[in-house]
């Protein structure tokens, strides 16, 4: 949680206690927060603030997260630079190793933070849509097309919404039996939310998948899934958007064939 270094945020009491839970992080999972209201000689109100300070609506929130930020370290290696993962000046095995650590990094700290009963959802939502629309655009957009790709494979075809610049006239098209997925490492790169307006006025199930969850498209969606955020914006490549993207596309592909196969014994 980068926001434990913003000091200027917190009053003089709140960083008393966000400094207590950096050097007790372990031992806050097991608190509640009248224990750490104590731990800390203040008040619930004043944990609370700190929470909200935090970005968690609640210390039942915080504490779910802290939980997933301890997860994700426990895969992840210090040496790992997601935005600049090799220098021109390092030898060819170098370069070879750091791409080799930073993608079974990324794949590991995915995993950590993967909601599966959100993963389920989202199947279950791709299966019963008559139609997905697939909202991308960039180095997101070939991602995308390769995840449409394999679709078609097992007679399932997606539609990539935002060719030509289209994606408003084609949101129009959209009803409640189809399902809309939207693909933004930023969630910022394009304003979806006339997209977002005409799509919930359908009634169709929209999924987005995103590092950004102060974004509209992560906070208006139906379903969600929240990459962690390892990748800055001076970075040399999206190594590690487009691994994560492409990594979770894989896995709803691979979900959505196994329902399709097992249906289809039955």
């Amino acid at each position: 949680m980068n926001l434990f270094e913003q000091r200027d945020l917190f009053t003089d009491v709140e960083w008393e206690v966000v400094q207590y839970i950096k050097d007790n992080i372990y031992k806050i999972t097991l608190m509640n927060i009248g224990e750490l209201a104590k731990a800390t000689y203040t008040s619930n109100a004043t944990i609370l603030r700190t929470c909200r300070k935090l970005e968690c609506d609640g210390f039942k929130e915080f504490k779910q997260r802290l939980i997933k930020e301890i997860e994700s370290q426990k895969h992840m290696k210090q040496t790992v630079d997601f935005t600049i993962p090799f220098y021109s000046s390092e030898t060819v095995l170098e370069i070879i190793n750091n791409i080799s650590n930073l993608y079974k990094e990324s794949i590991d700290i995915i995993n950590s933070s993967i909601d599966l009963n959100v993963m389920e959802q989202i199947v279950k939502t791709i299966y019963s849509a008559k139609r997905m629309f697939i909202y991308s655009i960039g180095d997101s957009k070939i991602t995308a097309k390769s995840f449409i790709n394999k679709l078609i494979k097992i007679n399932y075809y997606a539609i990539s919404a935002t060719d030509n610049h289209e994606e408003t006239s084609i949101s129009a098209s959209v009803n409640s039996q189809d399902c809309a997925l939207f693909i933004s490492y930023s969630g910022e790169t394009v304003d979806y939310s006339n997209c977002f307006s005409i799509l919930k006025r359908s009634g169709c199930k929209i999924i987005t998948i995103t590092a950004n969850e102060k974004s509209i498209i992560a906070q208006k969606s139906d379903l969600c899934i929240l990459l962690p955020n390892k990748e800055n914006d001076n970075k040399i490549a999206t190594f590690y958007s487009q691994l994560a993207f492409q990594y979770v596309l894989n896995i709803i592909y691979s979900l959505l064939y196994a329902k399709l196969k097992k249906a289809h014994k039955v």
